[in-house]
């Protein structure tokens, strides 16, 4: 399924995404259609990279003095393994790595065609490492023959001009908020999908409002794959159909495969197979053996009048073994008020929920499709 050209894609975009966490402009988020040369690459940015290559196509990448190199190993890999693993955005701890085989994906690319294969061209604007990303650049093409072409994010590109009847546009809500704030219209006849992030209130009117003829949204989370789709954010999402339910309603499995997972979030069914997601099960860690919430913590922390917003996450192994906390200060407020935020929170916190360390900035830190991140 993965020639060596949609390999050549994803290194490219595994690259990028490395790039982009060396620069600190929102826009440079968007912007990965700059040529790559591993000369004028970091080496600890090249390092990285090259790590992440080796964990998505499951092997251990050998010395390369050209990218062609790489993309030549990975390439092999898929040829012989025929196997990929995804990795999980790690909103509350370390990422996952997530086993998709080639059946998988190909299961994946059908039920996600089947909503678009009428359409005359796809355009995807998503990292070709990320689920949907292979869906809509590899899977999608390969299933349903439709052209596909992938662009850089940008929302400032002369959209009205690129875009034609008949396309689809794939994109995710952060670039869809930019893309409308930016002014942007939608030519007649096009579709508008998101996916990898939850879907703002309104969003689905706006781009409606900007000309979108459909608007779709995708929902599922790199632990499960995709899990259901909606044309309307009042409506429910429907479960693909290559989902088995459980009894109770709680966990899912694929068809003909063994083992139950559970839904990503709290879910409210309201038919056979239709569902609201509520909010994510998985705020909740362990601390030393106690669970503790973030979202408690956040909650107590932003109510400091000196904090804007705020994010805690569990620190990585190599910084230990407790919370820390991303802090955005109001205007008049500097990092000086630190011991102060200290002081207040031990009076609200137990030990095991108190932060360690904390890092203050202008803005939450995300990665390349708006999720959170890590600092």
């Amino acid at each position: 399924m993965f020639a060596r050209e949609q390999v050549e894609w994803i290194v490219h975009d595994i690259i990028s995404t490395e790039l982009v966490k060396q620069r600190h402009d929102t826009f440079a988020f968007f912007d990965t259609s700059e040529k790559l040369d591993i000369q004028k690459i970091p080496a600890e940015v090249l390092q990285q990279a090259t790590k992440q290559v080796g964990l998505f196509f499951g092997f251990k990448p050998e010395p390369f003095s050209a990218l062609s190199q790489l993309i030549s190993q990975a390439h092999q890999a898929y040829q012989k393994n025929k196997f990929v693993y995804l990795s999980t955005s790690g909103s509350t701890g370390n990422p996952k790595q997530i086993l998709y085989t080639q059946e998988m994906l190909e299961i994946e690319g059908k039920s996600v065609g089947r909503h678009f294969k009428n359409a005359k061209r796809l355009i995807t604007l998503t990292p070709r490492q990320h689920l949907y990303g292979i869906s809509f650049a590899v899977l999608f093409p390969f299933v349903y023959k439709t052209p596909t072409c992938a662009l850089a994010a940008l929302p400032v590109q002369p959209w009205e001009s690129i875009l034609q009847s008949g396309d689809v546009l794939a994109g995710f809500p952060l670039f869809w908020e930019y893309f409308l704030q930016a002014g942007n219209r939608f030519p007649p006849g096009v579709t508008a999908v998101t996916s990898t992030a939850p879907c703002p209130q309104g969003l689905f009117v706006r781009l409606q409002q900007a000309g979108a003829e459909h608007v779709v949204e995708l929902y599922g989370a790199t632990d499960t794959g995709g899990i259901g789709v909606r044309e309307d954010e009042s409506e429910p999402f429907q479960i693909n159909d290559f989902w088995e339910i459980s009894a109770d309603h709680t966990q899912i499995r694929r068809k003909g495969i063994e083992g139950w997972v559970p839904f990503p979030d709290q879910v409210k069914f309201v038919a056979p197979r239709g569902i609201f997601p509520l909010k994510r099960m998985d705020r909740v860690v362990q601390v030393a053996g106690v669970n503790v919430s973030l979202d408690r913590v956040e909650k107590i922390l932003q109510q400091h009048p000196a904090v804007k917003t705020c994010k805690i996450r569990l620190m990585r192994p190599e910084e230990g073994k407790r919370l820390k906390a991303f802090v955005v200060l109001n205007a008049q407020y500097t990092e000086q008020i630190l011991p102060q935020l200290r002081s207040y929170l031990t009076g609200q916190l137990s030990s095991h929920e108190m932060p360690r360390a904390f890092t203050f900035g202008a803005a939450l830190p995300t990665n390349s499709m708006g999720k959170d991140s890590d600092w």
